[in-house]
């Protein structure tokens, strides 16, 4: 019999643990964004500072704002909308060496330019990650949508 009116009830009590991101992404987001704002100042004072600059200065704050969905685990815009970013911004910022007038050595030597590039983009990669990780559709940033 198992329609017993005299059984106690059955609920389900389960709680939804709901994501967070670690305090490391948010500390990472603060020290990239600052860093690479404050990486603008000279390059867009230069007076050699052309389409270039104003493209990267573009793609850079769209895909700050797609780390900080990412980090903050908002949503914005469509996931497949971020990949096209990282893949765009990745193929610009690659290219951007060729293309800009700007002396990007600043008085470097040669190996302190090729160190503080390599500083550069090995700093970059969790950038490139999240971003590549905020594109799926299964990122908990999209479930708040």
């Amino acid at each position: 019999m198992e329609n017993n009116p005299y059984q106690a009830p059955e609920s389900d009590l389960r709680i939804e643990e709901k994501f967070k991101r670690s305090l490391w992404w948010k500390i990472y987001f603060f020290f990239i964004t600052l860093f690479s704002g404050l990486g603008f100042v000279p390059i867009l004072a230069s007076p050699e500072a052309g389409i270039s600059e104003y493209l990267l200065l573009l793609l850079w704050v769209i895909a700050t704002v797609g780390l900080f969905g990412f980090v903050f685990l908002k949503p914005v815009y469509k996931p497949a909308f971020w990949l096209q970013i990282l893949e765009v911004y990745i193929l610009f910022t690659v290219t951007y060496y060729f293309t800009t007038q700007v002396d990007m050595r600043m008085g470097m030597s040669e190996s302190a330019y090729y160190i503080s590039n390599a500083i550069g983009w090995l700093i970059s990669v969790p950038g490139y990650y999240a971003l590549y990780s905020y594109s799926k559709p299964t990122n908990p940033a999209w479930k708040n949508a």
